[in-house]
């Protein structure tokens, strides 16, 4: 048995009040757990971040017990903040390997959830998580190094290095620097979705 923090990045249901939770643990990576609705689980949507206790038997691990850490507030959000964790949790899923910690994706995330309550801040936060998830694992990055302005490779350069939260921070990053990220970030994801 231990006792881990987890990003929830899917809840399946299965039969008879059993689900199958995708998290992505702070200490472990992305693992799967079964739990039963009769357990002190706590209710989270996609994207929430818990405290919880597993247990292992086998090669079958089970949520025993979950309470909520942090969770996305969403009341002010419209359809396209709300999209933006979502598919950071789905670049998770994607890209990062069952069973391989990656504490520093982990801890850009959760410090990223406040950001995500904004929707203006939560397109940057989006950005900047996929680009800095893709350089991490270095899918498929086809870069025009000639078109690119300075100030994309400066970021694109550092950011495997810093924290998001301090990219979030430049006043450079203006609309025209996004669509640059953005377009990059869907070229690469196209692949894969």
């Amino acid at each position: 048995m231990f006792t881990t923090e987890a990003i929830v990045l899917k809840k399946i249901p299965i039969r008879d009040g059993e689900e199958l939770h995708e998290l992505f643990t702070k200490d472990f990576g992305k693992i799967r757990a079964w739990t039963k609705r009769k357990k002190q689980i706590a209710s989270v949507d996609h994207g929430s971040i818990i405290h919880c206790v597993i247990s292992t038997k086998g090669s079958r691990n089970t949520l025993e017990q979950s309470s909520i850490k942090q969770t996305i507030r969403t009341e002010e959000l419209n359809y396209l903040g709300v999209l933006c964790p979502l598919m950071c949790v789905q670049s998770i899923s994607l890209f990062c390997p069952a069973g391989s910690p990656h504490a520093q994706v982990y801890s850009d995330y959760a410090s990223l959830l406040p950001f995500f309550s904004n929707t203006e801040w939560s397109e940057k936060a989006k950005e900047l998580f996929v680009m800095k998830l893709l350089k991490i694992h270095g899918v498929g990055w086809k870069r025009n190094e000639e078109n690119e302005s300075i100030l994309f490779r400066k970021i694109y350069k550092n950011i495997d290095i810093y924290t998001i939260e301090a990219f979030m921070k430049l006043k450079e990053l203006n609309t025209e620097i996004l669509a640059e990220i953005r377009g990059i970030n869907q070229i690469c994801m196209s692949q894969y979705i």
